[in-house]
């Protein structure tokens, strides 16, 4: 597991990973996946083949989250935000708090 200092010291300084890591930390799914196999928080680098290959049989509203997490942290993934319509109310709420804190609090 990624220790609370270094992800406290991350969100603090760049928005792209505020957005990511607060998806991680609050969706039930992506939270399994918050550790040092997939994070490397001093180099900023995520291991996205290994997450996007991992996800292939998740539920599509859970990949939609993971795609949503990487293309606020690089752009590399891209979605379709009507896929949004297809999430719950608690999603959608991560949804708009992630956008919110990848775009310094619109």
């Amino acid at each position: 597991m990624i220790s609370r200092g270094n992800i406290d010291r991350t969100i603090n300084t760049d928005p792209s990973w505020a957005a990511v890591l607060y998806l991680f930390q609050h969706h039930s799914k992506l939270q399994n996946y918050l550790t040092d196999d997939y994070f490397d928080l001093e180099n900023g680098f995520i291991q996205i083949k290994q997450l996007l290959k991992l996800s292939r049989h998740w539920a599509k509203s859970e990949q939609f989250m993971l795609h949503l997490a990487i293309h606020l942290f690089n752009g590399e993934v891209k979605i379709d935000l009507n896929d949004i319509d297809y999430l719950d109310l608690n999603n959608k709420r991560l949804v708009m708090e992630a956008l919110k804190i990848r775009f310094k609090r619109m």
